[in-house]
C-alpha cells in the first residue's frame, strides 16, 4: 500500500516494513514491524493505523506515527487472506469462508458473514455495501449499513450473489455503477447493477464524477469480449 509519501509492504517473512517514498531514487525503511507468526497476507493503513493479517489467523493494529503495536483481532479460525480498513472499521475475509467486520479501536467483532463455500480472496466495502469475491467462483454483495445494525438477522444481510466465473475469484472493485471483478477463469468481467436508482432520478454533481470515471474503464468491455471469444 502506498499514499504517495509511505509504503507499507507485507512478507511471507512474517514481517510488515513501513518505507518513506521521498522520490523514486530516494526509499528509506522506516520501521520493520514484528509479531505475526505465518505470512503477512495483506496490509491497509491511513495516517492513524496500520493493520495487518496473516495466515497465523490474527489481524494485528499498529499506529502509523510510531509503529507501536495496539492490538490484536482474534476471532477468524484459519488463516486471513483479505481485508480493507477504513475509518473505524475493518473487514476481512478468510479462509474459514466467513467475513468479519470489526471495531479497529475495541478490537470487538461487530458481525460475521456467512455463505461463501470456500476462502474469501478479495474484499471491499463503501459506506452502504460490502462485496467479495471467493475460490467458489461467486461474488456476494453484503448490506453493510444493516450488517452495523445488531438487530438485523445475518441472514437477511447478503443482498445477491454472482455466479457468473467459472473459477477463483483473485481481484474485484467496485464504485456506485459496477463491479469489475478477475478470476483463474481468464476473464475480467463487468458487472452492472448495482446502481438501483428510480429511471427519472436526477445525478448529483458526485454521481456524474463517477459515471466520468466508470466510462473510463470502457477498455475493459473489449478486453472480456476478446476473453469469451478465444473461449467459444
Amino acid at each position: 500500500r502506498f499514499d504517495g509519501v509511505n509504503m507499507v509492504t507485507c512478507s511471507k517473512d512474517r514481517t510488515i516494513a513501513v518505507w518513506v517514498v521521498n522520490s523514486s531514487s530516494d526509499i528509506v525503511l522506516r520501521r520493520v514491524l514484528v509479531g505475526h507468526r505465518a505470512a503477512v497476507n495483506v496490509v491497509d493503513f491511513d495516517d492513524k493505523f496500520i493493520v495487518s493479517a496473516s495466515g497465523d489467523r490474527t489481524i494485528k493494529v499498529w499506529r502509523t506515527s510510531t509503529c507501536e503495536f495496539i492490538r490484536t483481532l482474534q476471532g477468524h479460525r484459519r488463516g486471513i487472506a483479505c481485508l480493507q480498513y477504513r475509518d473505524n472499521l475493518v473487514v476481512s475475509g478468510s479462509s474459514d469462508n466467513s467475513i468479519r467486520l470489526w471495531d479497529i479501536h475495541t478490537g470487538q467483532c461487530l458481525r460475521i458473514l456467512e455463505g461463501h463455500e470456500e476462502l474469501v480472496r478479495c474484499i471491499r466495502f463503501d459506506d452502504k455495501r460490502i462485496v467479495s469475491g471467493a475460490y467458489d467462483g461467486k461474488i456476494k454483495v453484503w448490506d453493510l449499513e444493516a450488517a452495523m445494525n445488531p438487530r438485523v438477522p445475518t441472514a437477511t444481510l447478503c443482498i445477491r450473489t454472482l455466479d457468473e466465473h467459472t473459477g477463483r475469484v483473485f481481484r474485484l472493485q467496485f464504485d456506485s455503477f459496477q463491479i469489475i471483478s478477475s478470476s483463474h477463469d481468464d476473464t475480467i468481467l463487468i458487472w452492472d447493477f448495482l446502481d438501483q436508482r428510480s429511471p427519472d432520478h436526477e445525478l448529483t454533481r458526485q454521481e456524474e464524477q463517477e459515471m466520468s470515471n466508470s466510462n473510463q474503464m470502457s477498455s475493459f468491455d473489449y478486453y472480456q469480449e476478446f476473453l469469451y471469444s478465444e473461449n467459444t
